[in-house]
């Protein structure tokens, strides 16, 4: 009995070696895959993000701040840290990592309802070859409890994503990818779309319902933000980019009430805040593809209203 235990221990450590192993060479190939997905990652781990501006927020300050256009207008070198679909307790699994190896000078924060509600959560392909980071780690278990155990089952945190085990083993051997993203941001040549009549029919004819809406998270995240950015000594800046104008009118009144209260925090904090989701610009369709996305030619139109304001800004630098 004894000698079938120590063969049965024995075939146990094997097994879970080779699993092991196998994640680890994983991680590796994706710690080192330079695609649209892990990219901006991978040099955050590095600590090579060394503009002394960056861009936060979900898709949407993924889309709307182009760090090109923006450095060509104020001097000012900058890399868009956007990430889709995530609300601001989850931009801050990135924030937080970004600022154990890099050290920014302005952070430019997208605000909007999506941020502060709190329920976004981007895909969790996005973390999971780097539960070796301690920030990260920290951070994204507060979030979620099975991170905890997957971090001890070797191969558990890759189930049902077998492409990027395959993208892993392919990073092994130097893959190499065409980026769409430049320096973070992902630039979107679509025309308008039929998004916004699909949601607007789901509603049918009744305004956003957020009686069930919690930003109480939402606002203590960006308290914590504000908290950090001071700590360090950061300009912080809260801009609210353009939204198509009929989606903010169906948001009313929590839409006023949310940037009413924004206002707020942002003046009792002395710091900035920004709000382009008013005006012409908003009305016109050729800007968006969507009703919260703007496409290639309302940022450029975008990026210089920001670029004109923040020059402005930097010159005279009073709330």
């Amino acid at each position: 009995m004894k000698h079938f235990f120590t063969k049965l221990i024995v075939v146990i450590s094997c097994f879970y070696g080779t699993l092991f192993l196998m994640q680890s060479l994983v991680d590796f190939g994706l710690q080192h895959t330079y695609d649209d997905m892990y990219n901006d990652w991978n040099l955050i781990f590095e600590g090579k993000i060394k503009e002394p501006m960056v861009f936060l927020g979900s898709s949407r300050a993924e889309a709307h701040f182009d760090p090109i256009i923006i450095e060509h207008n104020t001097g000012i070198p900058s890399y868009n840290l956007g990430m889709p679909a995530a609300s601001l307790k989850y931009q801050k699994v990135k924030w937080k990592s970004y600022l154990a190896h890099n050290h920014p000078q302005i952070v430019i924060q997208n605000i909007d309802l999506h941020a502060l509600l709190g329920k976004g959560q981007p895909s969790k392909r996005f973390y999971i070859p780097y539960y070796h980071d301690s920030t990260l780690y920290q951070e994204l278990q507060k979030l979620d409890k099975t991170v905890r155990l997957e971090k001890w089952i070797p191969m558990s945190k890759y189930r049902d994503n077998e492409a990027l085990v395959y993208k892993g083993i392919l990073g092994c051997f130097g893959k190499k990818y065409r980026l769409k993203k430049i320096k973070g941001h992902h630039k979107h040549h679509e025309s308008w779309n039929t998004d916004f009549d699909l949601y607007k029919k789901s509603l049918k004819g009744k305004p956003v319902d957020y009686s069930d809406a919690h930003f109480s998270e939402g606002f203590k995240e960006l308290k914590e933000l504000i908290a950090d950015c001071k700590k360090r000594n950061i300009t912080l800046i809260l801009v609210w980019t353009p939204a198509y104008y009929e989606l903010s009118a169906l948001q009313n009144p929590t839409f006023l009430n949310i940037k009413a209260a924004v206002t707020k925090m942002a003046y009792e904090n002395n710091i900035v805040f920004w709000d382009f989701s008013n005006g012409d610009f908003n009305r016109n369709k050729k800007f968006f593809y969507n009703s919260y996305h703007m496409n290639a030619e309302g940022v450029s139109v975008f990026c210089k209203q920001f670029s004109d304001s923040l020059n402005t800004y930097l010159s005279h630098p009073n709330p």
